[in-house]
């Protein structure tokens, strides 16, 4: 904080400041993100929701995969699409680890120093994985070897520790090992036409996977041959890896009105979900192959059913800017078609305050893409704050904060929720832990037709240290990662949609919170 006192007159101009109750109380309400805001129209950068890169490694030759003469390196593929989508505000790397090279063999020290490699890349960028194990390339018959079960179950009792110690940077993992691109078809071996075979490795996936993170599959069918009251099963999400809205051969049978898609609508309030459309030169103009090509991927029943399906992430890299591609994508249209307030109150959609007006109560137009982008995973809209007028070291203060979640799904993994205290120094000398699960905060009551936003409180009572010094201080509201090793990591902070707080990044980058009053006194 360059200085408080500029910031505290800042915050005061902007916000119209606080209402009191009487005369021990203060009273504020906060607003949402007006378009006309400072980054009004561009995204809120968050962790472990959003948008999501798409990176495969080649393990044993520590490489890319589908370019490895270009780069013939572990991360520069990843720093150069980091670049490029920096502007989508992507938090999340979908992390193909392919083991094609330890088919046969035990993982060696060497590959695990490369996966290391990688996954302190993406600490470093402040991102996190949506990890995937592969080893087969082709499809259809065409490829050259893959893992036997053997292979497979042997491969998952050596990445468990490596996993577990690489937790804190792993989102989700995905049940990958089998067929192409890990998407359980066309397997050298066939695995996948056995059903104790998929069973056996989808449990051995779920014991790879660390503790408190869930497990992705493509279709419900597979997440299906395990038991159902199983804590397996309970921990099995889905990624939809052919988003293309109307019925398609090759959908997995999860087009609109199919049991598969019911079940995901049922399951997903309580499961990270992921997906990505097929690929712009498949479904367009460039694949002569495909009898359906010049196929749009219509945004608005995309944004409908993501909603529904409490999804996520989503990939930003098919059917947007293809590397080394021409042609005008579905994504790219998507920034063309418009969304109104009247189709997302028609279909229960979330609207987030001041979202569609301008500081001046004019209406400001959204498109599909925008919307998107803005609402997958959460959106944490802070809604009113009551606190004492002034704190009392050494004695227990009553802050009681409100908040809606706009986003198409509630928050995973750990996230601690602190009130933190600021100086006039810019330094946070006081840390206080509320008894807030963040996992709890769902956007409407799963199984509510109506989809009515649900109010969450966090209600603490703040405990002030009776030997910190008397003053004046910022009040914030601290979000930040679970894990020891990024805790002290602003990028890996939450941040709140709202307008009219100020969201401040301490000096040395540690701390990322949102400012709920500039000014406050301690006595």
């Amino acid at each position: 904080m360059k200085n408080i006192v500029t910031l505290a007159l800042a915050i005061t101009l902007a916000l119209g400041y606080f209402t009191s109750c009487n005369s021990g109380v203060q009273h504020r309400t906060f607003r949402g993100i007006y378009a006309d805001d400072p980054a009004g129209m561009e995204g809120l950068y968050n962790p472990e929701r959003g948008f999501r890169l798409e990176v495969a490694l080649d393990v044993t030759e520590k490489n890319y995969v589908w370019a490895p003469e270009e780069y013939p390196d572990i991360t520069s593929y990843l720093e150069e699409q980091s670049e490029l989508y920096a502007s989508d505000s992507v938090s999340l790397v979908q992390t193909y680890f392919y083991l094609t090279g330890a088919v046969g063999k035990d993982l060696t020290e060497a590959d695990f120093r490369t996966m290391n490699i990688f996954l302190d890349k993406l600490r470093e960028l402040g991102k996190k994985a949506v990890l995937r194990f592969a080893y087969e390339t082709q499809f259809m018959g065409r490829a050259a070897m893959g893992p036997t079960l053997e292979d497979i179950v042997r491969h998952t009792e050596q990445l468990r520790p490596f996993l577990e110690k690489n937790k804190d940077v792993i989102q989700v993992v995905q049940a990958g090992m089998i067929g192409a691109w890990g998407e359980w078809h066309s397997s050298f071996h066939g695995l996948e036409k056995s059903d104790e075979t998929k069973r056996t490795v989808l449990q051995h996936i779920c014991r790879m996977a660390p503790e408190g993170r869930v497990v992705q599959i493509r279709v419900p069918e597979y997440k299906n041959l395990l038991d159902p009251v199983s804590d397996d099963y309970k921990r099995v999400s889905f990624h939809d890896d052919f988003i293309v809205i109307k019925k398609h051969r090759w959908d997995g049978e999860m087009s609109e009105g199919t049991p598969a898609y019911e079940q995901i609508v049922r399951e997903s309030p309580y499961l990270p979900v992921d997906g990505e459309l097929p690929w712009g030169t498949w479904s367009m103009n460039e694949d002569t192959d495909n009898p359906e090509a010049g196929w749009i991927i219509d945004g608005l029943q995309t944004a409908h059913r993501l909603f529904l399906q409490h999804f996520t992430s989503l990939s930003v890299i098919h059917n947007y800017k293809e590397k080394n591609t021409k042609d005008k994508y579905s994504m790219m249209y998507w920034k063309e078609t418009p969304i109104f307030t009247e189709f997302l109150r028609e279909n229960k959609m979330p609207v987030s305050d001041g979202y569609f007006i301008r500081k001046d109560g004019s209406v400001a137009e959204r498109n599909v893409f925008d919307y998107i982008r803005d609402h997958l995973g959460y959106r944490i809209e802070l809604q009113e704050m009551t606190a004492p007028a002034v704190l009392l070291a050494g004695q227990a203060n009553p802050v009681e904060i409100s908040l809606i979640n706009r986003g198409f799904s509630t928050l995973f993994n750990e996230h601690p929720v602190y009130l933190v205290l600021i100086d006039e120094s810019g330094k946070v000398c006081h840390v206080a832990l509320t008894d807030a699960n963040v996992n709890d905060w769902q956007p409407y009551e799963p199984g509510d037709s109506t989809c009515t936003p649900l109010l969450h409180t966090i209600l603490t009572d703040l405990q002030i240290p009776a030997d910190l010094k008397k003053g004046t201080y910022c009040l914030g509201l601290w979000i930040p990662d679970g894990s020891v090793r990024l805790q002290y990591d602003n990028r890996f902070a939450i941040r709140c949609a709202n307008g009219d707080t100020h969201w401040w990044v301490s000096p040395d980058g540690k701390y990322g919170v949102n400012i709920l009053m500039n000014k406050i006194s301690i006595k």
